[in-house]
């Protein structure tokens, strides 16, 4: 993968220079501009060093499956909040109410960011991962839930020549056919929506030797956030992750 260019667009605020990049004036970035705006605007919320040097490098050029990732997992319902699985908390949700959820999900590079910081280069990617999910609750009931987030996966671990790690967290929106018994156990004589904020998080591990074939764990959090509804649902499962 492969993501390097010129220089079309330069941006700079309080020291902090950020160029929108492409490899060769042939080469079509496929990303809407308001989306690259948007992560311009969210490199100068992560960067606090004046004088430090960030660009975005979109990933172009690409051929075939190159920039694309595949995986599928699969999870247990909890009946724990987000909050408490912060903590270390996780119970699993039985009876009817629980069950698994079976995933399978697929990722593209938009691009990575390169961060100088006092000599040491970061290089956090961003990503748009698309779920299916498939539901299968104890009561018996079974039924799709449809997702797609915007993500920033984090590669740089002092580590990765013993075991390649990345972890990645993003927002997006998901909506269910079904709304799951836990959320309306947790929420008696609510109105709960099928329209829900998507908040998934990712940790991958991998052999240096084969950085692409990649053990999961994941954590898959729908919420109403206040605005569809209040309150939702925590899945936690492990799965295999292919990158291109």
């Amino acid at each position: 993968m492969m993501l390097v260019g010129t220089v079309p667009t330069q941006v700079i605020v309080r020291g902090v220079r950020i160029e929108l990049r492409c490899p060769r004036d042939r080469d079509r970035i496929s990303i809407p501009r308001h989306l690259l705006w948007l992560i311009a605007a969210t490199v100068l919320t992560l960067t606090a060093c004046h004088g430090a040097s960030v660009c975005f490098a979109p990933l172009c050029g690409t051929k075939g499956l190159e920039g694309w990732a595949f995986e599928t997992g699969v999870a247990m319902i909890t009946n724990n909040s987000i909050g408490e699985i912060s903590l270390a908390s996780m119970e699993r949700e039985t009876g009817a109410s629980g069950g698994e959820v079976y995933s399978i999900t697929a990722s593209r590079t938009l691009g990575e960011l390169r961060w100088n910081i006092e000599g040491h280069t970061l290089t956090p990617r961003f990503e748009i991962p698309m779920t299916l999910e498939i539901v299968n609750e104890n009561a018996p009931n079974t039924f799709p839930d449809y997702s797609v987030s915007f993500a920033v996966r984090w590669v740089d671990f002092p580590w990765n020549d013993t075991i390649k790690t990345t972890f990645m967290m993003g927002i997006g929106l998901s909506y269910s056919e079904r709304i799951y018994r836990v959320d309306k156990l947790r929420h008696p004589g609510e109105n709960r929506s099928n329209l829900k904020f998507n908040w998934p998080i990712q940790l991958t591990l991998a052999l240096p030797a084969y950085p692409q074939e990649q053990l999961t764990i994941f954590i898959s959090h729908h919420s109403g956030g206040h605005i569809f509804d209040k309150g939702g649902i925590n899945s936690i499962g492990m799965g295999f992750r292919h990158e291109f």
